[in-house]
C-alpha cells in the first residue's frame, strides 16, 4: 500500500476594512528656539581686612551680574554661595538684589536663607541685573589673598 501525501494550500487575501465609527486626525508640532542665556559679572570685593575683623559690603555696592535672555520668558536662577573664603575667613549675611533696570536703589530684595537657593524671574526687555553683598568675618586668619567662586545657574522654565 502506498501512501500519498496531498498538500493543499489555500490562500486567502484579507483586505483591511475600516471599522465602523473609525476616524483619524492630526496635530501640528511646534517649538520656539530661544536666545542663549549669557551671564557676565563683576567681583564682590571686600578689600583689605584685618586678621580679626568683620566687614560688610552691601549688595548695592557689591558684586554685580548682568543676565541677557529671551524677553518675557521666565527663568529659574539658582545660586551657590561660599560659606567661607578660607580658614578663619567666614562669609555670611548674604544679600541679593534684582532689577530689570541697572539701578540697585530701586531693586527688589531676594531672600537668601542659605548658601544655596533659587528664585524665578522674567523681564520684558530680556536683561536682568543682580547685585550681591555679604559680610566677611575673620578670626585669626592667615595673611594672604583669599577667593571663592559665586555660582549662578540660569535656565529657562
Amino acid at each position: 500500500m502506498r501512501l500519498r501525501s496531498v498538500i493543499v494550500c489555500v490562500s486567502v487575501a484579507l483586505a483591511a476594512r475600516p471599522a465602523a465609527g473609525q476616524g483619524s486626525g492630526s496635530a501640528l508640532m511646534t517649538g520656539t528656539v530661544l536666545t542663549a542665556i549669557t551671564i557676565s559679572g563683576s567681583d564682590l570685593v571686600f578689600g583689605n581686612v584685618l586678621t580679626t575683623q568683620s566687614k560688610r559690603v552691601a549688595a548695592a555696592g557689591g558684586g554685580r551680574f548682568v543676565l541677557a535672555m529671551a524677553p518675557a520668558t521666565p527663568v529659574t536662577i539658582a545660586y551657590s554661595l561660599p560659606a567661607s573664603l578660607g580658614p578663619g575667613v567666614a562669609l555670611g549675611s548674604w544679600e541679593l538684589l534684582s532689577n530689570p533696570l541697572n539701578d540697585p536703589a530701586s531693586a527688589q530684595a531676594i531672600p537668601v536663607a542659605s548658601t544655596t537657593g533659587s528664585f524665578t524671574a522674567s523681564t520684558a526687555t530680556g536683561t536682568l541685573y543682580l547685585w550681591i553683598g555679604a559680610t566677611v568675618t575673620t578670626s585669626g586668619a592667615g595673611v594672604g589673598s583669599y577667593s571663592q567662586p559665586i555660582t549662578l545657574t540660569v535656565t529657562y522654565n
